[in-house]
């Protein structure tokens, strides 16, 4: 089978991470391509895909409307001749419905305004948080779920808990609007004031446009100096050192799935989400994670003190290896691209009928 991945963007994030994995793995028993449509590429993420995948990079500048660059990837399509061309954002139809390769879309969060979602041949979810968004906005649109998955081998396991200073990471893009960091760090200004100073530590990854905000916010709150802004990290540093660290916490305000909280269960970290709906999904609604009231940090602040105690007691260890077995179970990417290429063979298949 040939498979054409479409997205405009490669930066850091949840469906460019999605987009590698799945690209790499599928690519070990088919023919691959991926098409990156704008001009701001992340070379780190772009790295991370593998030498059997072709890549095709069409140097749109975000936002132009040049039709030049459209005419460039109908070419590349028709160069690589897809069986299936599968896009990760919905806009692409507006020229692909004129192509007659078959077109499959996975809607990857909650803010897409889902104009032109009809127009593909079968829509994916990548979690029921976005499956009923979808059905809220589009009603008659049927989408499948098909959850993110991560390589579980290539993440390196946590083995000790309960020691201080107890050691905190968020990943994700610098956007406290979305993925609520300013919520966190005055959880941590709430937190200290219990365990004292330097006893909590946090360190964020990722690079955005809140980087300036919540560097004054930390030194505004008095925890600058317990929080590090490490930049943006390759997929497999974060893999080998996850491990180090006695908390992920996810303080987003939206979020359609939460791969990091995977990448952490998967370390058997601890983890701690907002109780939005797709991080809510991934730990089973708090059977295998904790979570906080979504915006309140003083809850998060709460939860933080309870994980901490919590990581001092004798059955620690286990329950986390319970739930890095429940995260296997669930999202492995071996599974998920799996699944794909049989929702590509039956869209196929109901084409030819």
């Amino acid at each position: 089978m040939r498979v054409a991945h479409l997205i405009w963007s490669m930066k850091a994030g949840g469906s460019e991470t999605m987009l590698v994995d799945i690209a790499n793995e599928q690519a070990l028993s088919h023919d691959v391509a991926v098409l990156i449509g704008n001009s701001d590429i992340d070379d780190v993420v772009r790295q991370s895909l593998s030498d059997r995948v072709t890549v095709k990079m069409i140097g749109r500048p975000p936002a132009s409307r040049n039709l030049w660059y459209i005419v460039k990837i109908i070419r590349a399509l028709l160069s690589f001749k897809p069986d299936i061309i599968h896009a990760h954002q919905e806009s692409f139809i507006r020229f692909l419905r004129f192509l007659s390769f078959h077109k499959v879309l996975t809607v990857h969060d909650t803010s897409q305004r889902l104009k032109y979602v009809q127009g593909y041949d079968a829509v994916f979810s990548i979690s029921d948080a976005v499956r009923h968004d979808i059905q809220a906005k589009r009603p008659g649109t049927h989408s499948t779920v098909i959850s993110n998955g991560i390589c579980f081998a290539a993440v390196k396991a946590k083995t000790g808990y309960g020691q201080l200073p107890f050691r905190i990471v968020q990943i994700g893009r610098l956007d406290h609007q979305i993925k609520g960091q300013d919520i966190l760090l005055r959880a941590l200004q709430s937190v200290s004031q219990i365990f004292g100073g330097e006893s909590i530590l946090i360190d964020f990854i990722g690079e955005g446009s809140s980087k300036e905000y919540l560097n004054i916010l930390a030194k505004e709150l008095g925890v600058a100096g317990q929080c590090r802004f490490l930049g943006r990290q390759s997929r497999k540093t974060i893999y080998e050192r996850l491990h180090t660290y006695d908390l992920l916490v996810q303080p987003s305000r939206h979020e359609g799935f939460g791969l990091t909280v995977v990448e952490a269960m998967a370390a058997r970290v601890p983890v701690l989400v907002s109780n939005t709906q797709g991080p809510m999904e991934v730990i089973e609604n708090g059977k295998h994670g904790y979570y906080f009231q979504a915006e309140d940090h003083l809850d998060c602040s709460k939860q933080i003190r309870r994980i901490v105690e919590d990581s001092r007691t004798e059955d620690f260890p286990e329950a986390h290896y319970r739930h890095y077995s429940y995260a296997k179970s669930r999202f492995d990417i071996a599974d998920t691209t799996c699944r794909y290429l049989d929702a590509y063979e039956l869209v196929l298949t109901r084409m030819l009928k």
